[in-house]
């Protein structure tokens, strides 16, 4: 039904032909006492099991692999291991947030210490504590996630930190927005697309887009709207101020990046997952404004997309959050 780029993907053959490679190299680890070696093997067939939509298989695997890069004490590994399952965990589960994972992922990199890695940790950390309903400890991750930024100035890492802030700024836009802090989501909005402006493009700019949209929706039903704000981000980035005009840019922003080849220096693909939020919260404008067969269009849209790349947890969440 969908294309690997509309899902985020590569040719899928080519993510089997990896998992046959790397199940064949755990193997021969095993049989020649390499624990090290079978561990960061197993860690490459479980990234490319999951690609293949098999999460709980992925996990299972990826477990198998932390015990032993943990044992060797391959901390790096170890930190992208638990960093990984984390992210699968929440895209296939709508279980118990995968905090865990994160936070075991920070301490590893903490301790190497490799600071761009913990900042990556930490806003993923975030978005997990906001969906799961925690917003001061989600508030709190973001800012840790750019304290952590900030330290690298004057490193070799300098510019890839610069970059990543855009990430951390786009996802406190979406926060504030999503927790009805109108006036911050707008002023937030308006230093990422400043950002921008110095870092000339970004990986994942839904979440900046969506955030005026939200909340210029709350204003629709009586949230107050700061002139000033408003007047800036229209400046900077000469989008009409109304929730339907940014919502729109948002899911268009994201199916761009979900089949655009540019290199932007962070990675080819957007995350799927900001897509189906676009997705679902254009819908929920939608149903805000009467217009239900256009807002089922789109849930009806997001949900294949979801069950077609195997992420039964992102499917269970759509249908939350169209109502929430």
């Amino acid at each position: 039904m969908f294309t690997p780029d509309q899902l985020g993907l590569d040719d899928l053959a080519t993510y089997a032909k990896t998992e046959r490679r790397y199940a064949r190299s755990a193997s021969q680890c095993r049989a020649g006492g390499d624990s090290a070696g079978e561990g960061k093997s197993l860690l490459a067939v479980a990234w490319a099991v999951e690609k293949q939509g098999r999460g709980p298989e992925a996990l299972e695997c990826a477990q198998k692999a932390r015990l032993l890069l943990r044992d060797t004490g391959d901390l790096d590994s170890y930190g992208e291991c638990c960093h990984s399952m984390g992210v699968w965990r929440f895209h296939h589960f709508d279980e118990d947030p995968p905090l865990e994972d994160f936070r075991r992922a920070i301490e590893v990199w903490m301790a190497i210490p490799n600071l761009m890695k913990a900042a990556r940790s930490w806003h993923n950390l975030g978005f997990i504590q906001l969906v799961a309903g925690f917003p001061v400890d989600a508030a709190a991750s973001y800012e840790n996630a750019a304290d952590l930024l900030h330290r690298v100035r004057g490193s070799s890492e300098e510019h890839g930190a610069f970059r990543q802030l855009g990430f951390v700024y786009s996802h406190q836009s979406y926060a504030a927005a999503r927790c009805g802090r109108v006036p911050e989501a707008l002023r937030t909005t308006s230093k990422y697309f400043e950002h921008v402006e110095q870092t000339g493009s970004h990986r994942e700019p839904v979440y900046a887009y969506l955030a005026p949209g939200i909340a210029f929706a709350a204003a629709a039903e009586g949230a107050e709207v700061p002139l000033e704000e408003v007047r800036t981000l229209e400046a900077l980035t000469g989008i009409r101020p109304d929730a339907e005009t940014w919502l729109r840019v948002a899911l268009r922003k994201a199916g761009h990046a979900m089949t655009s080849h540019v290199e932007t220096g962070t990675g080819r693909h957007a995350y799927l997952g900001a897509h189906l939020l676009a997705l679902v919260e254009l819908a929920r404008w939608c149903d805000a404004t009467d217009r239900r067969d256009e807002a089922d269009q789109l849930v009806t849209r997001s949900l294949e997309l979801a069950r077609a790349r195997g992420w039964s947890g992102e499917v269970s969440r759509i249908h939350r959050r169209r109502e929430g």
